[in-house]
């Protein structure tokens, strides 16, 4: 059924699973799926209408390799993804909610990152990515205990998000950090 993850995805010997968290139009999902077929890509995307969108972008395209689903927050985490089935997750340009009052409404938070640390399998990676100081500065103090920092270029060559374009075109260089929780370093799992 178009919106679902198959099972098989799931199952010993499937190839690696990669989330785009907040998919948008699909410019990063569709980009890495073609770079990597050998790699399995879901995005997760709040609106209805921007999740067809990319599956219609990802049949029009003939991409076994890539799907995206409807959910937010921690929530989908817990709605789509089994414990430990992901190799890395990418988390682009959340919405930052900027005033105080909607603060409590950003993604990134400690129940997001307890999702987080719960999907990822041994090895896996959190990349954050945001053009507004303030929120990037919390998310690294959220991620303070518990996560390790990577660096951030791992040799893996991964296309722009059509919001990194916009910011590079602007000359602003986006905020960026690779974390993996500590429990999946020192193998306590």
């Amino acid at each position: 059924m178009p919106g679902e993850i198959p099972p098989s995805w799931f199952e010993d010997g499937a190839p690696r699973i990669e989330v785009d968290f907040g998919c948008h139009r699909g410019t990063f999902l569709l980009g890495i799926a073609e770079k990597y077929p050998e790699v399995n890509f879901v995005g997760i995307e709040k609106r209805a209408a921007r999740v067809e969108k990319c599956l219609k972008k990802i049949r029009h395209r003939g991409l076994p390799n890539a799907l995206a689903v409807q959910g937010e927050g921690a929530g989908a985490l817990a709605q789509w993804l089994p414990e430990q089935s992901v190799a890395a997750i990418h988390v682009s340009f959340p919405d930052p909610w900027p005033k105080r009052r909607h603060a409590s409404r950003r993604l990134v938070n400690k129940e997001f990152l307890d999702g987080i640390a719960r999907v990822l399998r041994r090895g896996g990676v959190l990349r954050l990515m945001t053009d507004d100081g303030a929120y990037f500065s919390e998310m690294k103090n959220l991620a303070r205990e518990g996560w390790e920092e990577l660096p951030w270029d791992d040799g893996v060559a991964r296309p722009a998000t059509a919001f990194e374009k916009t910011f590079l075109g602007l000359g602003h260089h986006p905020h960026r950090c690779a974390i993996r929780p500590l429990a999946l370093c020192s193998g306590a799992l």
